[in-house]
C-alpha cells in the first residue's frame, strides 16, 4: 500500500513539473501582442516657416463732421496720401458767409458793450443792462468759433499717411454730417500675421527665440526683410488650435507690399541649440503610471522581453515628447500596449490586422 502511495505522488510531481515548463515557455498565441517604436534622434529645426497675412495698422472710414456739397475729391483708389493733405472738401461759400455773419454780429455786440460802459459809470445804464450787453457779446464771440470750426470741418484731411483703398460717395454728391467719404488704412508700418501652434507657444523654445523675417523675391533673388513683435492673442482659434502673433514690418521702399496680401513669414533659430539632436517619443509611449517616475518599455528583439526604463522629458512638440535622459536614440519601445506589462514579459509584436 505504501508502494502505491508513492508512485501516485512522484506521478503528480512530475506532472505539476510538465506544467511549469509549459508556462515558463507561453506559445506564441498566448503573448501580449504590442505596438512598438524605432526611437531616433533628430535634429532641431533650424527654421519654421508661416504664411503670414499683411494688414494695416488701422483701417477707417473718414467723413465730414458738417454736412454739404462735396467739391473736391482727389485721392484716386490706391493713393497714398501723405498726413496732414487734403483728401476731399465740401463747398465752402456757405461756410465762409456764417462765418462773415457771426462776425458782424459779435463786432455789433462789441460796439454796443462798449458804448454801455461809460453810460454805466454816468448810471445811465443799469448794472443788469451791462450783464446783458456782455453775454450777448460772449455768446457773439462763441457764434464766430463756432462758424470757424464749421469751416474748417469742410476740408477732410488725412490724419495719417493714408492709403485710400476705396471711395464710398462720388463728387458733387451732397452729403450729410458723418456720411463716410473715403475708406483709408494706416500704411506707415505694417502689421503681419501668423498663426503659431500652441506647442510652440508653451515650448522652452517658443517664437522669443526665433529671429523673425518676412521673405520675398526680388529680381530673382530671396530678400528677407526683419520683423519686430508686437503683439499676440491669448485666446486659442477653436478649430485650428493656434494664437494670432502680430509683427511689424518697415514699408519696404522697393517693394509694393499692400493689406490683405500673404507672404512668406521665416523663424530662424538662434542660440546654442543650432545643430544639436533630440530623442524624441510618442506620447502613447510615456507610461505615468507611477507618478513618482514616467518610464518608457524597452523591446529586446532577441529575447523578445520588456524592460522599463526611467526618463526624464522635455518638452511635446507635434504629438512627440522630447526625452531628456533615460534612451540613447537607438532602443526600440513599446508605442502602445504596455498598461499591463511586468518587467521580464515576453510580447508580440504588432504585425497589423
Amino acid at each position: 500500500m505504501r508502494h502505491y502511495n508513492g508512485l501516485i505522488v512522484l506521478a503528480l510531481l512530475t506532472l505539476l513539473t510538465a506544467c511549469g515548463e509549459q508556462q515558463s515557455t507561453p506559445e506564441p498565441s498566448q503573448l501580449r501582442t504590442v505596438q512598438l517604436y524605432q526611437v531616433t534622434q533628430q535634429s532641431f529645426a533650424a527654421e519654421r516657416h508661416f504664411v503670414g497675412q499683411v494688414d494695416a495698422v488701422s483701417t477707417v472710414d473718414l467723413a465730414f463732421q458738417v454736412g454739404g456739397k462735396l467739391e473736391r475729391l482727389p485721392v484716386q483708389h490706391g493713393q497714398i496720401v501723405p498726413s496732414g493733405q487734403l483728401i476731399a472738401a465740401l463747398d465752402p461759400q456757405d461756410f465762409q458767409r456764417q462765418v462773415r455773419e457771426a462776425q458782424l454780429q459779435m463786432e455789433q455786440a462789441r460796439k454796443d458793450l462798449e458804448r454801455a460802459r461809460p453810460l454805466r459809470e454816468k448810471g445811465y445804464v443799469t448794472p443788469s443792462e451791462l450783464d446783458m450787453l456782455q453775454s450777448a457779446y460772449d455768446l457773439a464771440n462763441v457764434t464766430v468759433e463756432n462758424a470757424e470750426r464749421n469751416l474748417y470741418y469742410a476740408r477732410l484731411l488725412a490724419p495719417f499717411d493714408a492709403l485710400v483703398s476705396r471711395r464710398l460717395v462720388e463728387q458733387f454728391s451732397s452729403v450729410q454730417a458723418g456720411t463716410p467719404i473715403v475708406r483709408v488704412q494706416n500704411v506707415n508700418e505694417l502689421r503681419v500675421h501668423i498663426h503659431v501652434p500652441e506647442q510652440l507657444i508653451q515650448s522652452s523654445l517658443g517664437i522669443e527665440n526665433y529671429d523673425i523675417f518676412a521673405e520675398f523675391e526680388e529680381a530673382g533673388q530671396q530678400i528677407r526683410y526683419p520683423l519686430t513683435y508686437r503683439e499676440h492673442q491669448t485666446e486659442v482659434d477653436a478649430v485650428t488650435q493656434t494664437y494670432q502673433v502680430t509683427f511689424t514690418l518697415p514699408m519696404p521702399e522697393s517693394l509694393t507690399v499692400l493689406p490683405g496680401m500673404t507672404l512668406r513669414v521665416v523663424a530662424a533659430l538662434r542660440g546654442e541649440r543650432i545643430g544639436q539632436t533630440m530623442v524624441m517619443i510618442p506620447l502613447s509611449a510615456l507610461d505615468s503610471r507611477n507618478p513618482n517616475e514616467l518610464r518608457v518599455w524597452i523591446y529586446n528583439p532577441d529575447s523578445g522581453e520588456v524592460q522599463p526604463t526611467a526618463v526624464s522629458v522635455g518638452e511635446i512638440r507635434s504629438e512627440q515628447l522630447e526625452v531628456l535622459d533615460g534612451l540613447s536614440g537607438d532602443e526600440t519601445i513599446v508605442m502602445a500596449g504596455h498598461a499591463h506589462l511586468y518587467p521580464g514579459q515576453q510580447v508580440r509584436p504588432f504585425q497589423g490586422f
